[in-house]
């Protein structure tokens, strides 16, 4: 039965499941709260893959709490406790042999190895269980992992930034070299580099390599550089000045099968054959459980043409260029969800796919 408190403590377990975001693909992020008479007394999440879950973390806080006492506790948990055994132990079992009262959580696992077991084995053993509480917010934060359990493809977020009327670059064809236009500000440089640290892999073409020749990895928040991607079909970018090779990530360059030289620092990959869902599917296999997306137009444009993605953000800024590379057009989506909002000055445009 659902509790005054249940929403409000759900609420705190999400938050701390956030705290995961860049660390546990392709597990969930897990938050949990133990709460007893109405005070919260451990806390913990899941924070790294293939480590502790977040209830083997919230009880090893408090390992002195007999049976007698946590019988009359809550464990509220942001996803359905896992009944298998994986990389770590089953969590339903702990909260059992621990003797938790009452366990809550917001989503079934939609792992077919979980899907309601959990829920089983904990009301079989006698506890409260209650599910679904906060289940869309649940459901929002675990999109990528919810996405990996029914695909073969990485959870593909495309990214851009444009000016106020609409361009991504005042040149249409900018020399080699020249670097990076900043179009906006400094305030969504920072939310972009959270975005990569949120992603295994961050991709890019040819030819934005050549003109802006990025670095791609974290610097203005603190997380894991992603591995660096660059499609050039047929290896003619030369590699030699290449800000992104270096001992701070993997770099991989994507061809054309039958194309082979050797590029200190990165890895050739002859994976583009057919469309990009191949090159995907591969990408997926060696660990590149989520994909975003920098640039170019053209790159975008294929992706966008493709049906490839999952997710896009477009951040606008307040100068207009007057011409220049035209950014894609956003057109209608039939199904998702659009959040309109800002980043500092800038606008932001964030389309998740239903």
């Amino acid at each position: 039965m659902l509790q005054k408190d249940d929403t409000k403590w759900m609420q705190r377990a999400l938050e701390l499941a956030e705290k995961g975001s860049s660390s546990t693909l392709p597990n969930p992020m897990v938050g949990c709260v133990i709460v007893l008479d109405s005070k919260a007394i451990a806390e913990g999440y899941h924070e790294k893959y293939g480590e502790g879950h977040a209830e083997v973390n919230a009880l090893a806080t408090i390992p002195e709490l007999s049976r007698e006492v946590l019988s009359r506790a809550t464990a509220y948990v942001t996803l359905e406790p896992c009944s298998h055994h994986g990389k770590t132990p089953p969590c339903a079992n702990l909260l059992i042999d621990r003797g938790v009262g009452r366990v809550v959580y917001a989503l079934e696992d939609p792992n077919p190895l979980v899907s309601g077991s959990g829920h089983s084995l904990l009301k079989g053993a006698g506890l409260e269980v209650v599910g679904g509480v906060l289940e869309d917010e649940a459901r929002l934060m675990n999109r990528k992992f919810l996405h990996l359990q029914k695909s073969d493809l990485p959870y593909i977020v495309l990214k851009w930034a444009q000016s106020l009327d609409g361009y991504m670059d005042p040149e249409r064809s900018a020399a080699h070299g020249r670097g990076g236009v900043a179009i906006t500000a400094v305030d969504t440089l920072r939310h972009v580099h959270q975005l990569r640290a949120e992603n295994s892999g961050i991709l890019i073409g040819r030819k934005t390599a050549e003109v802006d020749n990025p670095s791609l990895n974290v610097r203005e928040v603190k997380g894991l550089n992603p591995v660096r991607i660059v499609i050039d079909p047929e290896l003619r970018l030369d590699d030699s000045k290449l800000k992104m090779i270096g001992n701070d990530g993997e770099t991989w360059i994507i061809c054309k099968p039958g194309f082979k030289r050797h590029i200190s620092g990165a890895e050739v990959k002859p994976w583009l054959e057919g469309d990009l869902q191949v090159m995907l599917q591969k990408l997926r296999k060696n660990g590149i459980h989520s994909l975003l997306v920098e640039g170019g137009a053209y790159t975008h444009l294929k992706f966008l043409e493709q049906g490839l993605y999952n997710e896009i953000y477009v951040f606008k800024g307040v100068d207009e260029l007057g011409g220049g590379l035209k950014a894609p057009l956003i057109t209608q989506y039939k199904s998702g969800k659009v959040y309109e909002t800002s980043v500092g000055a800038d606008a932001l445009w964030h389309y998740i796919r239903g």
